[in-house]
């Protein structure tokens, strides 16, 4: 069925059809190539014999290569809705082979219609190729128009921004965005699908970025794919990227797939951007001394007096689309020794602050800029020493006592003390505990010693770096240690060293050794002496000891007598009309019975006086509410 339509459509236009093959026998030295070997390389991927694309999808070309030795003759190309013979020109390429190339009609090329093709040899009349498409489907559309790219204000990433390649579709593509550091140009960039337009892992290990980005409510794909779609736009930001380092940006596009479908297009011509360099590389730190100002510090090498320097300041932008602040130059910008350059600036408290130092050299040189990570003011503290107002030696301790550099901070200010023997670099730091404002130190007698101490806040709110080590102040830790202290605003240099050294205790004599021998010959030459009179003089030894040493009391005989008064009291109070329960008598002594088991109470003897073998078997026993024996046994009065 196919080959007689073919014949019918053959003979029908013949005539029509000669002139046309006499010009596709041989190519027009001056026209150009209608289908380029960059198109070709983006169709390779296409699986038909015929290839066709749009570059505008208001026009089609379609192609078809065959080697020199498959050649046998003409051919004629038709396509239909309607059937319409198409006039085809034929194109030598490298190694011998023909490329016939087909352009169609702008008239004939309508959207959203399918188109029929059909391509005849003429020597047999059978069909060697044939397809069906559609001009929406076959686009090849150009890269974006004025691609732009500089940097995003942030570390490590660039804003790249286009305009779509076709005005009358601005929301029907897809971008990919390819980045290649520009210190390898023989290197083409080799295109990998990122997701998020992140360069994930090290970016020094991995030499090009691709993004890309659909039309605005196109689906995302899985994470299991290894590709990954944002929303649309016509712009996006690269990350990741290595600082101190000039890129090369491309951009290319292809139909979404939706509404116009297609392949890759072209790339665009390299565009250049350069990540400015970490601010490591000059050594700049800024901090707040006083939460209210903020001072930058960097050094450049002092070879390059000629050198013009920047700093620029301003919020990090909020997020992607929002318009961004814009940078505001710091002017109180002085130059120390050694090439320090420092700049002070009173920033917004309630945001973050980023920095740029810009350094201008040479015309012939490129500017260089320095990016600081942005940085909020109340973590960026940096405050003066602490203040020493006390130094108090006593007894080989020495008490230091300090006020806060920021009396706001004081609760949240950790601090360090350091002591060293003077003129030695041996220190030996001590942690104070949060908010202390003295300290103890245990010191070595008969040495001079120095110490200082400093501030870093690590609070929940305010945080900073460690502080300069306060002036030192100097005291000595004698063996006699007696006490001293110092007030002012600092005690190390030599001038304020009087202030405490007139507090220091004062030195021994030299006497002061012979104290302790003396402590040990007196009392052997006292021993000495009172043997001596016991030998020559035994009167007068008796007299001397009666003196030093008196006669202690007999127990025995003061006990005694004692008793022998409390047995009478005791009789006598057995007449008492009191019931003996009630009577209230004093803490008295009992005896107690020897071994002999006698009941009574003991004898008496006319002197009064009890026998001191009698007292000698007894027992003494201190006792509380003691009655006397006879007092229980005697009858109650009638």
């Amino acid at each position: 069925t196919g080959c007689r339509m073919a014949a019918c459509l053959c003979w029908g236009w013949l005539l029509s059809l000669i002139p046309a093959i006499l010009l596709s026998l041989r190519s027009p030295p001056s026209a150009l190539e209608p289908v380029t070997s960059q198109d070709a390389a983006l169709l390779a991927g296409v699986s038909e014999d015929i290839l066709c694309f749009s570059r505008s999808f208001e026009d089609l070309t379609c192609f078809w290569d065959e080697e020199e030795e498959a050649t046998s003759g003409m051919y004629h190309f038709y396509y239909w809705d309607m059937p319409t013979a198409c006039m085809v020109s034929t194109w030598r390429q490298g190694a011998g082979g023909k490329r016939h190339v087909c352009v169609f009609p702008s008239q004939d090329v309508r959207l959203f219609t399918q188109l029929h093709l059909r391509v005849l040899d003429a020597t047999t009349n059978q069909t060697k190729y044939w397809r069906e498409l559609s001009v929406d489907a076959v686009g090849l559309i150009g890269p974006p128009a004025n691609i732009s790219a500089h940097w995003a204000g942030a570390a490590g990433q660039l804003c790249v921004s286009w305009q779509p390649p076709l005005a009358d579709y601005p929301n029907f593509f897809l971008y990919e965005v390819q980045c290649c550091p520009a210190s390898s140009p023989g290197t083409p960039c080799s295109t990998t699908s990122n997701p998020s337009g992140e360069h994930p892992g090290d970016p020094s290990m991995q030499s090009t970025i691709s993004i890309q980005t659909p039309r605005t409510g196109a689906a995302t794909a899985s994470p299991g794919v290894g590709q990954g779609l944002v929303q649309a736009n016509t712009w996006v930001v690269l990350r990741d990227l290595r600082p101190g380092v000039r890129y090369h940006i491309q951009v290319r596009s292809k139909p979404d797939g939706t509404s116009v479908d297609g392949v890759w297009g072209p790339w665009s011509q390299a565009v250049a951007a350069e990540t400015p360099h970490s601010s490591g590389d000059i050594g700049l730190r800024c901090s707040t001394p006083d939460l209210q100002n903020v001072r930058c510090e960097w050094t450049w090498d002092p070879a390059e007096p000629r050198s013009s320097h920047q700093l620029f300041y301003r919020p990090p932008p909020s997020g992607a689309g929002t318009r961004e602040a814009a940078w505001q130059q710091c002017e109180e910008m002085s130059m120390e020794t050694q090439g320090t350059h420092t700049c002070t600036f009173q920033p917004r408290a309630d945001s973050a602050i980023s920095v740029l130092v810009n350094i201008t050299r040479t015309q012939m040189l490129p500017t260089l800029s320095f990016f600081k990570e942005p940085f909020w003011l109340h973590q960026a503290v940096l405050t003066d020493a602490p203040q020493l107002v006390q130094a108090t030696v006593s007894q080989g301790r020495l008490s230091l006592q300090w006020l806060p550099p920021l009396e706001v901070l004081a609760e949240q200010l950790d601090y360090q003390v350091r002591y060293a023997v003077e003129n030695s670099h041996d220190w030996k730091v001590l942690q104070v505990p949060r908010a202390a404002r003295k300290e103890v130190l245990d010191l070595r007698p008969g040495t001079r010693y120095q110490a200082q101490v400093r501030a870093q806040p690590s609070g929940p709110w305010y945080q900073g770096s460690w502080s300069s080590w306060s002036k030192p102040v100097v005291v000595d830790a004698m063996a006699d240690a007696g006490k001293g202290q110092g007030r002012g605003g600092g005690c190390s240099q030599r001038s304020h060293v009087g202030l405490l050294d007139r507090l220091q205790p004062q030195r021994s004599s030299p006497d002061a050794g012979w104290i302790i021998p003396s402590v040990t010959v007196v009392p052997l030459l006292f021993t000495a002496v009172l043997l001596g009179l016991r030998c020559t003089f035994p009167s007068l030894y008796s007299n001397v000891k009666q003196k030093l040493w008196p006669p202690v009391p007999d127990l025995h005989r003061a006990l005694g007598s004692f008793l022998q008064e409390s047995s009478k009291h005791g009789q006598a109070s057995a007449f008492d009309k009191q019931p003996p329960e009630e009577a209230v008598l004093p803490c008295l002594l009992e005896v107690l019975p020897g071994p002999r088991g006698e009941a009574g109470p003991p004898p008496e003897h006319a002197g009064g006086r009890l026998p001191s073998t009698d007292i000698a078997n007894q027992s003494y026993l201190l006792m509380s509410g003691w009655e006397p024996r006879g007092a229980a046994a005697a009858p109650a009065p009638s």
